[in-house]
């Protein structure tokens, strides 16, 4: 298992999710110190984190695991769009969503003002 692959996902689950590392860490039972390693790539986490990341996550553990996404049968169209990106093009598609989702979200806290 390639740590610093899992480190990556794991991070951009975190940030996806909008919360800082001191958040998560907290929802997930460990110190935000050790989840920067393991979102590092310098530290792998046990059984027990991993559950506790995958509790309230359906479907985290293969994106986390593997980096494949388990989709479901009935697809939106842009689920569906995304499913056909091949592989290697999964990373910069994480970060253009990525993007597009913290500035909808700030878009709406700055409405909400």
């Amino acid at each position: 298992m390639d740590k610093t692959a899992v480190g990556k996902r794991l991070r951009r689950h975190r940030e996806n999710l909008g919360l800082s590392r001191e958040e998560y860490a907290e929802q997930i039972s460990i110190s935000p110190q050790f989840l920067a390693e393991i979102e590092n790539g310098k530290k792998g986490m046990s059984a027990e984190t991993l559950y506790k990341i995958c509790e309230n996550h359906e479907g985290i553990i293969e994106y986390l695991l593997m980096g494949r996404q388990n989709l479901g049968t009935n697809l939106t169209p842009a689920a569906q769009m995304l499913s056909e990106i091949p592989p290697q093009y999964s990373e910069m598609i994480e970060d253009v969503i990525g993007a597009f989702v913290k500035t909808i979200n700030l878009s709406d806290e700055n409405s909400k003002r």
